[in-house]
């Protein structure tokens, strides 16, 4: 006969309809956690004879654990000098320090497998956990994490792998960037994206054929073109879609670089913004509002989504068995980049 599961904190959550972060600040006394919520916490985990995962709670201890979060760069795609990823690293190394955590930053030398990296850090026991980002579909990284069976969350979900928290984008995340441009009598839509092996690319992707579906469009795939991940490579980019023979009327960029770039190709064509291409952003950098024209985009907070890795990666030291996926909902903020199609 089989034994019964013993609870996690999940199964706590649950009971209580509250979640298991807030769950989990409860059960560990925060202080941003009101006195009611506490108390119906703990009334729910006394009645389903919650636990603590010893484990788990091996980690906290100082005598045995680093008190330290690994974040490896991926050199080749990565800098300090993207305004997104300062802002994200900002969120990771705050929440983590209201944790009693410090973030530790490493690289990969020149043309090193990154997962080398990762074994690396496992095997001197420097930290606790890992945030990893820029996450691949195939992630021999992720893989090589999930046998050594230490804590890790993902920014974007990796379905294929599974087993392990993420933070990532509604399916539905690119939904009023699409009807924005449809109201404004654009059919012809094109896409400038990143590398598609990566997670959160392809899922952005999907997420632009599906708005498009919703309004009976489809898009030409000679329209969608993977690019890099910043200016440059998407000048180039928008360039070859400008040179079809039936070009787009509006572009829809995954990251507000990449719409920088195609701003500037515009304008070395000759092309007005917005009257003759609309041009819609990702992220709502900083420098997106003081662009001329100040760009049309999707605003999500960058230094949230870290703040929110942390939480899911703390949860996940907790209970080994948690992986739920935080739910990112971009809004858009409309600005002079996007104006009603010019008939053609």
């Amino acid at each position: 006969m089989k034994s019964k599961k013993r609870p996690t904190l999940k199964d706590v959550a649950q009971e209580t309809g509250i979640s298991i972060t807030q769950t989990s600040r409860a059960l560990n006394g925060r202080h941003d956690v009101s006195a009611q919520t506490r108390r119906l916490v703990l009334e729910a985990a006394t009645r389903i004879g919650y636990a603590p995962n010893l484990e788990a709670r091996r980690l906290k201890m100082p005598e045995t654990r680093a008190n330290s979060i690994g974040l490896v760069l991926a050199t080749k795609s990565q800098r300090f000098s993207d305004p997104f990823f300062g802002d994200l690293l900002t969120g990771l190394v705050d929440e983590a320090a209201q944790y009693g955590f410090e973030l530790q930053l490493s690289a990969p030398l020149v043309d090193e497998d990154p997962t080398i990296s990762y074994m690396r850090a496992v095997a001197t026991k420097r930290v606790d956990a890992f945030v990893v980002l820029r996450a691949a579909r195939h992630d021999p990284r992720v893989t090589y994490l999930r046998e050594q069976e230490v804590p890790f969350v993902t920014l974007g979900r990796i379905d294929d792998l599974g087993g392990h928290p993420a933070v990532n984008f509604a399916d539905d995340a690119l939904d009023p960037a699409i009807e924005h441009l449809v109201m404004l009598g654009h059919k012809r839509i094109g896409c400038l994206a990143e590398p598609l092996e990566y997670v959160v690319a392809a899922h952005r992707v999907e997420s632009f054929h599906q708005a498009l579906a919703a309004h009976g469009l489809e898009a030409d795939p000679a329209h969608i073109v993977p690019s890099g991940f910043r200016e440059d490579e998407a000048t180039e980019a928008t360039k070859l879609l400008l040179h079809s023979a039936d070009p787009p009327t509006a572009l829809v960029a995954v990251n507000d670089l990449l719409a920088m770039g195609a701003l500037r190709a515009a304008a070395e064509y000759g092309l007005v913004v917005p009257d003759d291409l609309s041009v819609i952003g990702f992220d709502d950098i900083v420098a997106a509002r003081f662009l001329s024209p100040a760009l049309t985009t999707m605003r999500y907070p960058a230094q949230d989504v870290g703040a929110k890795l942390i939480e899911q990666l703390l949860t996940a030291i907790e209970d080994p068995t948690y992986e739920g996926d935080f739910l990112v909902k971009p809004e858009l903020v409309v600005r002079q980049s996007t104006t009603i199609v010019k008939q053609r």
